[in-house]
């Protein structure tokens, strides 16, 4: 067990810990190494508690801590005081126009197009569900992870940068709860917790959902449960509309500006965000709409 009662065995799993470090890791000064070992030990000592408290097993958490690809990342809040969002929203540092430049919001319109050609069947599906259209599911993902890009996949294991967050900003609840989700979930898929690759915030998928949004809100497009998978994009797309219809999104209100903005702000509190990702739907949806009319009338032709 880690953290064990036995001086030997704890000072061997002491020094696995320690050196689990990430290259952008900022070493530990000699005459502060051990002050510093000694708060890790506490921090995890803690969080376990904390997680079987929750009914993670103990020796779940154990095999996690000891994975080879276990890392601490130290420099874990600098990610969050970089955001875009933050650097918009909270600091005011820059206006939205700085910020659509920043994510790029024409250029994921251009890239958007050829997405949801490619995918129409699935956004079909979907968009069918409940009204909410496939443009404003797209746009979603298109912030998230520019259409599904391989390079989008994420840098960070989501276990590491929760257990990361929970020693090193003020984030605690957050990540005790997180990484009860990310258990849950891996057993729910089979997929071990090593898969689960993420955001430096531990958002995970191509839809970029934190764990315990992936319990509340991620399902399969074909509604086989254990086939679920966050790196699907077919199960993304029906997901981010599952997410939308569930934040009261539908076909009834979808011509609504504030329906469409609250139920955007609910995937991201942000209002640049929201903003954002309503400017690609309207791109897309002016490219697009034209397109699936003519189909439509066509095919009512045909069929008299």
């Amino acid at each position: 067990m880690f953290l064990g009662c036995a001086s030997n065995n704890e000072q061997v799993k002491k020094n696995q810990i320690i050196k689990a470090k990430t290259h952008s890791e900022i070493p530990i000064a000699p005459e502060l190494k051990e002050n510093q070992e000694s708060i890790f030990l506490v921090k995890i000592k803690e969080l376990k508690h904390q997680l079987i408290m929750n009914g993670v097993p103990g020796e779940w958490f154990d095999e996690q801590i000891h994975n080879k690809t276990f890392r601490i990342h130290s420099n874990i809040n600098q990610y969050f005081q970089k955001s875009a969002e933050k650097q918009t929203d909270h600091d005011k540092k820059h206006d939205i126009a700085w910020y659509f430049s920043r994510v790029g919001v024409d250029a994921k319109i251009e890239k958007g197009k050829p997405f949801i050609e490619k995918h129409i069947e699935i956004f079909n599906r979907a968009e069918a569900r409940h009204g909410i259209h496939k443009e404003l599911i797209a746009a979603i993902i298109g912030i998230e992870t520019n259409f599904a890009d391989q390079q989008q996949r994420g840098k960070f294991y989501a276990f590491n940068s929760l257990v990361s967050q929970y020693i090193f900003t003020n984030r605690i609840k957050f990540a005790v709860r997180e990484i009860t989700a990310l258990y849950k979930f891996s057993r729910m898929t089979g997929h071990p917790p090593q898969y689960f690759t993420s955001s430096y915030a531990g958002a995970i998928g191509w839809g970029q959902f934190i764990p315990s949004s992936l319990l509340a809100f991620f399902i399969d497009a074909n509604g086989i449960d254990d086939e679920i998978d966050p790196f699907s994009i077919e199960d993304t797309i029906f997901s981010v509309e599952n997410y939308l219809y569930k934040n009261k999104l539908s076909g009834e209100n979808i011509g609504d500006y504030d329906s469409k903005y609250k139920a955007v702000f609910a995937y991201n509190h942000s209002d640049v965000y929201v903003k954002a990702v309503l400017y690609i739907y309207d791109g897309l949806w002016d490219y697009l709409s034209p397109i699936w009319r003519r189909e439509v009338n066509e095919e009512r032709k045909v069929s008299f």
